[in-house]
């Protein structure tokens, strides 16, 4: 009886086999996909390319040693801050996208949008496109943003995950710390963006000639190596990929370099939409042409063009909300309506082309190569990238990832890297090639753990069997001999 006790026993135990080894060998989805990618995106306004030479900045160098450096970002017309921060979430020109300027009048819905009054929440500006966290989070995902310009905007009846309204006395420290949280909480972000207003603010007090800018850059650089100190807390270093970039450059101006309005026109004949280096005019009913043919001979260092005569390099044409005409200030000049109006030392907004007006990029992470650097690239192309490092399908846009592929470890795009011939993969969290590959290995999966759980079944029953059949020469000798006896 102990033996067949002992002999069931060891039965189950075989039992259980192919169950276990069925469930070894069936796919589970998180053995197919790698841990979900991680960016964040960290803008300083006004950084311009050469201010990392300027003085030591021994945190930036230590990304551009160990991930990616651009040394020429082209970023868009006009090179002021919410066209650029809205090229850099779309991949679009202002042209395209619709945020033409810090100030702007729409003639149709007949509102005007200015960053000076911090008038700028009404949706309908901000509608022509769909910046990265729409993308991001309608791909399955969630998105949090940290002061980044347009999202504390509802653009498309959508908020990024989690945002923080835009405060300007909110301290970095405080921001990061929020970035961090929402990245390492339960239901975790895939895509964080984090702005900071300087240099810019102080690039405009001081001008970027100035000696003191050299604390103000300092003071970055020690921002962005408490950034990394608290990834590093956070143990995200490592895990995820940072990208460190800007919206513009930064000039010097001087009040010897002035171009007032007034000497040359009666604003009594038209309006002034955006204030310098480029001057947005939309002239009264009848004195287009006056206004125009004023203002082209007014001064030497002020270009003037109506509308459909904008150089085709700036993409800066197509849109209503570009004024009929426009007075480009040439580099440091600045344009008042009159010499009354505050005066900046600072200033930005001038030809793309001007290397004053571009730009930082650079990034390390897992996905980015060490000690890399790159001659140049455009400001548009940091979408197609952002998607890819997401892997997520782009909108349409103007940007090109195979300009910047190079900048990877592995440049094998995931998704559709150029935009102008894709649509929006509403609702999807994997790309078809993930379900394929699920697909296989699951049909394989179930025929291998069938195959098992059948043959050891066999095996089992063979088993059980014999366990219950008698031994014959196991039984006890006095059971053989006859019951009768003659």
């Amino acid at each position: 009886m102990l033996r067949q006790s002992s002999t069931l026993k060891m039965t189950w135990k075989l039992l259980w086999v192919p169950f276990l080894l069925a469930a070894w060998a069936l796919p589970t989805t998180s053995s197919l996909h790698p841990d979900q990618p991680k960016v964040l995106l960290v803008a300083f306004d006004g950084f311009r390319w050469d201010y990392l030479y300027k003085v030591p900045t021994p945190h930036f160098h230590s990304v551009m040693k160990y991930g990616v450096h651009v040394k020429q970002v082209t970023n868009i017309f006009i090179t002021k801050t919410y066209p650029n921060f809205y090229t850099m979430v779309t991949g679009l020109f202002a042209e395209s996208h619709g945020i033409v300027s810090n100030d702007m009048f729409d003639p149709v819905l007949n509102k005007s949008f200015s960053l000076d009054h911090m008038d700028i929440y009404d949706s309908e500006f901000w509608e022509a496109a769909t910046p990265i966290w729409i993308t991001n989070q309608r791909a399955g995902h969630s998105s949090g943003a940290a002061m980044w310009p347009g999202t504390d905007v509802k653009i498309h009846g959508t908020f990024p995950t989690r945002y923080m309204p835009y405060n300007q006395s909110i301290p970095f420290e405080e921001r990061v710390a929020k970035i961090i949280e929402w990245f390492t909480s339960k239901e975790p972000i895939n895509l964080g963006l984090l702005y900071w207003e300087d240099p810019d603010d102080m690039g405009h007090h001081l001008g970027p000639d100035s000696p003191l800018m050299g604390t103000v850059i300092s003071d970055i650089d020690n921002k962005l190596g408490y950034l990394i100190k608290m990834l590093k807390k956070a143990k995200l270093w490592g895990t995820l990929n940072l990208i460190i970039t800007s919206d513009h450059g930064m000039t010097q101006c001087s009040e010897e370099r002035i171009i007032e309005l007034d000497q040359y026109l009666d604003r009594d004949h038209y309006v002034l939409i955006d204030q310098s280096p480029v001057a947005a005019i939309l002239p009264k009913e009848g004195e287009f042409d006056e206004v125009y043919e004023t203002l082209a001979h007014a001064h030497p260092n002020l270009t003037v063009y109506k509308r459909e005569e904008i150089p085709e390099r700036w993409h800066y044409r197509y849109n209503r909300r570009i004024q009929p005409i426009i007075a480009v200030a040439d580099q440091g000049w600045h344009v008042v309506q009159n010499k009354s109006e505050d005066f900046m030392l600072g200033n930005h907004g001038y030809d793309n082309a001007l290397p004053e007006m571009h730009p930082i990029f650079l990034a390390q992470g897992p996905a980015f190569r060490k000690n890399f650097t790159k001659e140049s690239m455009n400001s548009t192309d940091l979408y197609p990238l952002l998607c890819h490092l997401l892997d997520i399908t782009a909108t349409p846009h103007n940007g090109s990832f195979q300009k910047v592929q190079d900048l990877l470890r592995s440049a094998a795009p995931r998704t559709t890297p150029d935009g102008k011939s894709t649509t929006p993969l509403h609702g999807r969290t994997k790309p078809k090639e993930y379900e394929q590959e699920e697909s296989y290995a699951y049909f394989i999966g179930v025929s291998l753990g069938s195959i098992l759980v059948i043959i050891f079944f066999v095996i089992f029953i063979k088993h059980l069997v014999r366990s219950q059949m008698p031994d014959v020469g196991a039984v006890h000798p006095e059971i053989v001999q006859p019951l009768l006896h003659a």
